[in-house]
């Protein structure tokens, strides 16, 4: 390697730690991230995390308020945000199935896609109140943590879900004691039955159920979901949001039919 690679080598690496960095205060974006639990978690010299994190203040894209330790995304993920916002339609498309739903039971109503090993739900059904910090929008959580995160997590293949839920370990136990086995154990159920649903067991207070989105060519773009500030929904209840889940979903799917613009989206959501 001469000494030109090694420089953009180097270079490399050095996005590849700002990128987790930005990643890492994302996922924490409510409480925010202190420094020595992005250093830990990446595991990072602090030295280093403050130099980037130093940097990414002073352009915009993380911000620590006055007399706090913990770091937040800046005001320039927000813009950035909003200037890429025409290219994912997937929002608005699913925002009238979500008031629809919400309307109907009574209960707040998710969209939720999928970031690498997390989901993220980029919208919800207005007008209901909601105080679950996991599940506010935006939010990174570890995979199969929420309905429509469970969800995403059930469609992919025993192994793949092995692996992402093992590498969610410490993150897990954050939610109601969750863990490996438990998480596990209630996707294969979930596959069983065609859709997901969790008591309290999954998030302490509440449940959920939920079901995917898909385009015409059967990619998974996200999922739809009810969450009920209750410990179990009773059954015959959730046979009705089941019915009316699967209904909404059949009219995303009509609604995204040929539209070219999903198959860049499709990319994103699904990795």
């Amino acid at each position: 390697m001469d000494k030109h690679d090694d420089q953009s080598f180097t270079g490399t690496q050095s996005i590849e730690k700002t990128v987790k960095i930005i990643n890492t205060i994302a996922a924490s974006n409510v409480e925010g991230a202190r420094l020595v639990d992005i250093a830990t978690k990446l595991n990072l010299p602090r030295p280093t995390v403050f130099r980037i994190l130093s940097c990414l203040i002073s352009q915009g894209w993380v911000m620590r308020p006055p007399n706090r330790r913990n770091y937040f995304l800046g005001h320039v993920i927000f813009e950035l945000g909003l200037t890429a916002s025409p290219l994912f339609k997937l929002r608005d498309i699913c925002q009238p199935s979500l008031e629809r739903i919400a309307r109907k039971t009574k209960h707040v109503s998710f969209l939720t896609i999928r970031s690498g090993v997390d989901a993220i739900s980029i919208s919800r059904s207005k007008g209901l109140s909601f105080k679950l910090p996991a599940l506010q929008i935006g939010v990174h959580r570890p995979l199969g943590i929420g309905a429509g995160s469970l969800a995403l997590l059930m469609l992919l293949k025993d192994d793949e879900v092995t692996d992402i839920v093992r590498k969610n370990t410490l993150r897990l136990r954050s939610f109601a004691d969750m863990n490996i086995k438990t998480l596990l154990d209630r996707v294969k159920l979930c596959k069983i039955e065609g859709f997901a649903y969790h008591d309290e067991s999954l998030l302490t207070g509440h449940s959920g159920a939920a079901v995917p989105i898909s385009d015409s060519k059967g990619t998974i773009l996200g999922a739809i979901s009810v969450t009920a500030a209750v410990p179990c929904i009773p059954q015959e209840e959730l046979k009705v949001i089941i019915n009316m889940l699967k209904k909404e979903s059949k009219k995303i799917k009509l609604l995204i039919k040929d539209d070219e613009r999903f198959t860049f989206e499709n990319k994103i959501f699904t990795h």
